[in-house]
This record gives C-alpha cells, sequence and structure tokens, in this order.
C-alpha cells in the first residue's frame, strides 16, 4: 500500500487557499467595477472551518493592497492600476481591507480555546440528521461526536465515505460539523472494507482512507444528511 504522509499545516494552508478562490472571484468583479455585496465574514461562516485554517487566509490581499496604493511612485504600478480612477482605488482598497478585517473578526471569535459548554452533547446533536441504520450497519450515538478528535460517515446514497478531523474536538451545529481541522472523502463501494473500519481500532481508523483504492481524495462537505451513516468516532 502506497500511503502518503501530508503535513498537518500543508492542509490546513491548501484548505485555506482552495477557499480563497471564490473571494478571488470577488476581487475580480470588484477590479472590474462590479458592485460586490460579498460579506467575507459570512462566507467564513458557512464555511465551518476551524481558526487554524483561517488564520493560513490572513494577509492575502497584502500585495494587492501594496500594489494599487503605490506609495512609492512606481511607474509600472501606476500603469498597471491607470484603469480606476482615484475615487474606485479607494473603494477597491476598502473592500479589500474589509475582507482582512473579517479574517481577524472570525479568528478572534472562533480561537480554539476550550469555553464552557453551554450546551450539552444531546442538546448539540438534538438537529442533527442521519441515518439511524442500514443493512447491517447501525449509526454510533451521535453524542459520542462531541468533542471526539474523528468522526467517518457514510453515505449510503452517495456512496461517500467522509473523515473529519479535529485538533481540539468536534462540535455540531445543526447539520453540521464544526471545528473540524480535516474533512476529506472518498468513493466507497466496497462494504467488505467498511466491515474492517467498523470492526477495527483506533490504528487501522487513523489509516483507513489510503486503504480505499482506485478513488481520489476529495475536500468533503461537513454537513450531515439523512442518508449519512454515523460510523465510527475516535475520541
Amino acid at each position: 500500500m502506497n500511503t502518503k504522509t501530508v503535513n498537518i499545516q500543508e492542509r490546513m494552508r491548501n484548505k485555506a487557499i482552495d477557499a480563497l478562490d471564490l473571494v478571488e472571484f470577488e476581487i475580480d468583479k470588484l477590479m472590474d467595477k462590479q458592485q460586490v455585496p460579498f460579506s467575507m465574514y459570512k462566507y467564513l461562516r458557512g464555511l465551518g472551518y476551524s481558526s487554524k485554517v483561517v488564520t493560513y487566509m490572513k494577509g492575502f490581499t497584502s500585495e494587492m493592497q501594496y500594489e494599487i496604493k503605490n506609495e512609492e511612485k512606481c511607474e509600472q504600478l501606476e500603469e498597471a492600476y491607470s484603469f480606476l480612477t482615484k475615487g474606485q482605488k479607494t473603494k477597491v482598497l476598502k473592500k479589500l481591507q474589509s475582507f482582512e478585517d473579517d479574517i481577524e473578526k472570525y479568528c478572534d471569535e472562533y480561537k480554539p480555546i476550550r469555553k464552557p459548554r453551554i450546551k450539552t452533547p444531546a442538546q448539540q446533536v438534538k438537529k442533527l440528521p442521519y441515518l439511524a441504520e442500514w443493512d447491517k450497519y447501525k449509526s454510533i450515538n451521535p453524542e459520542e461526536i462531541i468533542r471526539a478528535s474523528m468522526l467517518f460517515g457514510y453515505n449510503t446514497s452517495t456512496k461517500k465515505l467522509t473523515m473529519f478531523k479535529s485538533y481540539g474536538g468536534l462540535r455540531v451545529i445543526g447539520s453540521k460539523i464544526m471545528d473540524a481541522d480535516e474533512c476529506i472523502e472518498k468513493t466507497l463501494t466496497d462494504l467488505k472494507l467498511l466491515d474492517r473500519l467498523v470492526s477495527g481500532g483506533n490504528i487501522i481508523a487513523k489509516g483507513f482512507m489510503d486503504e480505499i483504492p482506485r478513488s481520489k481524495e476529495k475536500e468533503g462537505n461537513n454537513r450531515i444528511t439523512k442518508n449519512t451513516l454515523l460510523i465510527k468516532v475516535i475520541r
């Protein structure tokens, strides 16, 4: 079996960079002098990423802001942004800085600091949709997800196995798994392999995604659906 160990910092950095693709698209619209009502803060909340991941987004507009300001009066930069009037440059800079401010705000509000839990595990998973049983498989008690370091969910409709990994403990809000530093999925159609995950211990679980053959690893979705079996957790 050919396994590839990826540095966790690299995974988090790549996750942050991938999430910025949509933001770059909004910036392109901004440079085309279009109205951009896009809210970075709302976007980050929708992603549900931990502050450790979002921290890697800090400063992503710094280079562009530096070029637009052109405080050193570089002729090449002046020419590059000559299509913008002074007022338009001010508008663009204000929007870019708002993106940075929202990132800081999100990181401050979602620091990985253990705060007193207001909601009990039962309250947190009360609205979590999931599949209680399918074929010979039964879901674990969803309350076990809370503060777990790893969760495996299997969508019986799409045949996708999703692994959530957290270095500070998982949370649940509605149908979303929160504070996952990694969320990856692979297609799994061989139920014998699924049996191995269900019956195996922590060591098997931690390396299980690498055992799935002929399936490309993709960024997973942090939502649990009514077709999702809660296969396994690791505390």
